[in-house]
């Protein structure tokens, strides 16, 4: 994938329910609603990964068997094998 320009583009929702933290970026902000899902339903994070997914034509986060893990460790398997095939992000706009 050296020299290709590549674009991918992320989207992820999860419900509101009761709760104490809100996790956006990795970050856990105190709010009186959680994100409900099967991991720690940070969206932010699922987008991006999901974006860089798609740029390398990996499918996206449900189907590379990181859909129950922290989104966090999520993004670093990815980088890592974006990493792997000589790939580099300039940037990420959300």
């Amino acid at each position: 994938m050296s020299g290709t320009i590549r674009v991918g583009l992320g989207h992820d929702t999860h419900r509101l329910g009761p709760g104490e933290l809100l996790v956006l970026g990795g970050l856990a902000i105190p709010h009186d609603k959680t994100a409900i899902g099967h991991s720690d339903a940070d969206v932010l994070l699922h987008a991006i990964t999901d974006a860089l997914l798609g740029a390398a034509a990996l499918g996206d986060i449900g189907y590379a068997a990181l859909a129950s893990v922290a989104s966090a460790y999520a993004a670093e398997q990815v980088q890592h094998k974006l990493d792997g095939f000589g790939c580099l992000v300039p940037r990420c706009e959300q």
